[in-house]
């Protein structure tokens, strides 16, 4: 049963719809969501990341069925481009501009997940302290940068998937491809290393990308596509973690037979995502 008061809560009518978020200085997000009827406080919370497009409710829409039939609610963040103008500003989370000044944390779309993590569980009466967070494509990127700009944020378990291009963890390779000239010190690494994070790529991901930092000489030296990179990116970051002698936490899977596409990617993040679901119906 929904705890929130019924007349001014969006979902109380409809398990799926959307609603404005004006609670962040950066401009106004569309959140997408799904919250099921018999959906209660102790429900998880899933927050996604749409990729270039910003179409929040496709990506809500993929995750549908399992979120129904599972009990979990879906949050899909909605930034428009004309609130998160760039790849600066939306892959990358909003930490720089794309002239490298600093963007004041309160501006940065890094902060966004989880003020609208924190509206909701008020609004609803959610018990959750943490919530699990997916991207795909430009949210892939987002999201595993943002398990390096943001060590402390609730986050039980991440999947970036398919992402556009990667951050890597060299220090020897200029920012936004690695760290150096970035926001972050060599330090950070090891805690973002540490992180709970699923890399996940499609091994048909073969296209080439067609945004500008995406489909740049410096994202094409990480490899031709987006399938390559990834795997040159975990690749660098394993071997990091043994040159900084870090017990990493981040996992890999590559899923066989698709491409850039994340509704065939979803029913794969699921079981990272949500564990002790997929373990309780392998069970069975």
């Amino acid at each position: 049963m929904q705890t929130a008061c019924a007349s001014t809560q969006p979902w109380q009518d409809k398990e799926v719809g959307h609603y404005t978020f004006n609670k962040w200085v950066g401009g106004k997000i569309d959140v997408h969501y799904i919250v099921p009827r018999n959906a209660d406080a102790k429900s998880k919370i899933l927050l996604v990341i749409p990729g270039a497009r910003r179409n929040a409710d496709d990506y809500r829409d993929q995750w549908l069925n399992l979120a129904l039939k599972h009990n979990f609610v879906v949050l899909a963040i909605g930034c428009s481009v004309s609130v998160c103008e760039d790849e600066y500003q939306y892959n990358l989370g909003g930490i720089t501009t794309p002239l490298g000044a600093p963007r004041p944390e309160s501006k940065q779309f890094y902060s966004v997940p989880e003020k609208v993590f924190g509206d909701f569980v008020t609004r609803f009466g959610s018990e959750q302290t943490e919530f699990v967070l997916y991207g795909h494509s430009a949210g892939g990127g987002f999201v595993h940068t943002y398990m390096l700009a943001k060590p402390d944020a609730p986050v039980s378990q991440a999947v970036a998937a398919n992402a556009a291009f990667f951050t890597f963890p060299d220090t020897n390779q200029a920012y936004p491809f690695g760290l150096l000239n970035s926001p972050y010190e060599a330090s950070r690494i090891d805690t973002w290393l540490q992180q709970p994070l699923v890399i996940m790529l499609g091994d048909q991901d073969m296209g080439p990308r067609t945004k500008t930092i995406s489909n740049s000489d410096a994202a094409n030296q990480q490899g031709r596509n987006v399938f390559a990179r990834g795997l040159s990116f975990y690749a660098k970051a394993m071997n990091v973690a043994v040159e900084r002698d870090v017990k990493p936490a981040w996992q890999i899977e590559v899923v066989r037979q698709v491409g850039h596409n994340s509704t065939n990617i979803v029913p794969f993040a699921f079981k990272y995502l949500f564990p002790e679901i997929s373990q309780g119906n392998e069970e069975k």
